[in-house]
């Protein structure tokens, strides 16, 4: 029955599917002399794995962390509440070794474990491919320039946005990011004005316009959730 019922699931539910047996790990009972792998139901250390040194946090436009970057270059996203625990283990400059998904099509992977090296996992009791709706509460309009770090990206790989080389971020709802792929490239210089948050960690907004000056921004096309990804689609 299990391996019709798998053959039957589609792409989001296999998603699903994945996030209910995490919460479903976490609820298990434990026993005095396991870990809290061993009583897991399966082997997080079989899933794939990815080693990188932390080379910086990423705050989103809410004032939340929910993603770091490797100094190899791929980016990782993880859910907002992880953030604290998963900083003790793996601060800046520190190596960190991630279990997860790794996109099609970019070097950005959806965490799902977590750990030190030759240390005990951390599994993450959710999974975290679909960004948290946007809360306006303590944003304030603002604008960002400078020079492109790294392209941001989705946690399915598509452009939405730009890191900036101080470690500010400029998000959008992808696909609209193919609209201004040329602004997002790696050294282009870019200009973008929204609302968002300053943080400890930078500065971080929802852009509403984008342009390589100040004086050529033009506005970033509207986009609807998509259900299928979490990410958006241009307007119609």
């Amino acid at each position: 029955m299990i391996i019709v019922m798998w053959r039957r699931v589609g792409g989001s539910a296999v998603y699903a599917l994945l996030a209910l047996a995490f919460v479903l790990a976490g609820s298990i009972a434990s026993g005095a002399e396991k870990s809290k792998t061993d009583l897991l139901w399966f082997d997080p250390t079989q899933l794939p794995s990815f080693t990188g040194t932390v080379d910086r946090f990423l705050p989103t436009p809410d004032g939340k962390i929910d993603r770091l970057v490797f100094k190899e270059g791929p980016q990782i996203v993880f859910p907002p509440d992880a953030y604290e625990a998963l900083r003790e283990v793996a601060a800046k400059g520190q190596p960190l070794v991630v279990w997860g998904i790794r996109a099609r099509s970019a070097a950005v992977i959806t965490m799902l474990a977590y750990g030190a090296p030759e240390h005990e996992p951390t599994v993450l009791d959710r999974f975290y491919w679909r960004p948290e709706p946007a809360r306006k509460q303590g944003r304030r309009e603002m604008m960002l320039m400078g020079k492109v770090w790294k392209p941001y990206l989705s946690p399915q790989g598509q452009a939405a946005g730009a890191i900036l080389e101080n470690g500010d971020v400029i998000r959008i709802e992808p696909p609209a990011g193919d609209h201004f792929k040329d602004r997002f490239a790696e050294g282009a210089r870019i200009v973008a004005a929204g609302a968002g948050v300053e943080t400890p960690l930078g500065k971080a907004i929802d852009a509403g316009r984008i342009g390589e000056t100040v004086d050529k921004l033009e506005p970033v096309p509207e986009a609807h959730p998509d259900p299928q990804t979490g990410g958006g689609r241009p307007a119609r």
